[in-house]
């Protein structure tokens, strides 16, 4: 049986590790968003140039597909 230190020890260690886990995830997660925020400008833009373009009577569309 565990004596009292013992499982002090490990759940302090275990807490420490889902805390450390935890704050890296967020640091992820915040990067993540980071890079999705880069990229809704030039995707605004190109939204825009598509709305120009399809107005040329000479310009295809493309189907979507998901």
């Amino acid at each position: 049986m565990a004596t009292p230190q013992e499982l002090y020890d490990e759940t302090k260690t275990r807490l420490d590790l889902n805390i450390a886990k935890a704050q890296m995830l967020e640091r992820e997660i915040q990067e993540k968003v980071a890079e999705k925020n880069k990229l809704m400008q030039p995707i605004m833009e190109d939204q825009g140039a598509l709305k120009q373009l399809e107005k040329l009577s000479d310009v295809v569309q493309a189907v979507e597909t998901k």
